[in-house]
């Protein structure tokens, strides 16, 4: 049976698409069965991996995570490469928010889809949207554990983490998903030789004791190099120090779900 992470934050530009995509690819290749989900309307996820959405007389005919919510059709996976599948998803999905919202049932759509798939994989990565939302609920009821990515240069990056775990321990652990717990806070875009880096980079480890990852994801050049031309950084540059952060924290994820049995 898989184990279900939510990867979010509610502020943008954190790294969150990234990390779904590189975290989830380096665990491919360690040899374990991986599905990334797109579960935000930008797609930012299916774009970086280069799925192409189609259209016909202008309707769109590729399934994505919109009709998961919509219809509560099946997930809709797409093989990327060997043990590494995504889900991918469509802006049409920002037109039925409000729709949702109003629906009964509508923190369970991703779980109740989940079901019949969790036993194919050893991971499940969804990427959320930057919000609380109910995109970002539906992930958190189907989890079983949370990672908040943190950009580290940020001012705002404590708030962000405190909004999250805010939402996870008062409403969604509470009422809707006991079992959630989190897997740890991971920095990203992070520059030791900076003054306010390693001042955030402080100011977390000592608030979130023992939460934050080991690994930095270092602020360099591969990464954004590797979004433009929608590849995973091992596609662009396997050898690169970028490629072996993410190979580092892969090992950390694996090693922390061993000790959590």
């Amino acid at each position: 049976m898989a184990e279900i992470i939510s990867i979010l934050n509610r502020k943008g530009g954190v790294g969150k698409t990234t990390t779904s995509i590189n975290l989830g690819k380096a665990l491919s290749l360690d040899g374990y069965k991986v599905l990334v989900i797109d579960n935000d309307p930008q797609a930012n996820l299916t774009e970086g991996l280069d799925i192409e959405i189609e259209y016909e007389d202008g309707k769109r005919i590729t399934p994505t995570i919109y009709d998961v919510y919509k219809s509560g059709l099946s997930m809709p996976i797409v093989e990327v490469d060997e043990n590494f599948h995504a889900v991918p998803s469509s802006s049409d999905l920002d037109a039925i928010e409000l729709e949702i919202n109003t629906d009964f049932n509508r923190n369970f759509k991703i779980a109740e889809a989940l079901n019949p798939v969790s036993p194919l994989y050893d991971y499940i990565f969804i990427d959320c949207p930057p919000s609380l939302g109910v995109y970002t609920q539906n992930a958190l009821t189907a989890s079983t554990k949370y990672i908040i990515p943190t950009k580290c240069s940020s001012k705002f990056a404590h708030s962000g983490i405190t909004e999250a775990k805010a939402l996870i321990d008062n409403e969604v652990k509470r009422i809707i998903n006991p079992r959630i717990e989190p897997l740890g806070i991971v920095l990203t875009f992070y520059d030791k030789r900076t003054r306010v880096d390693r001042a955030v980079e402080a100011d977390l480890i000592e608030s979130y004791a023992g939460e934050v990852f080991d690994t930095r994801i270092k602020q360099l050049t591969k990464i954004p190099e590797a979004e433009y031309v929608s590849l995973d950084i091992f596609e662009h540059a396997s050898t690169s120090e970028a490629a072996e952060d993410y190979r580092s924290l892969a090992r950390e994820v694996a090693q922390r779900i061993e000790q959590n049995g």
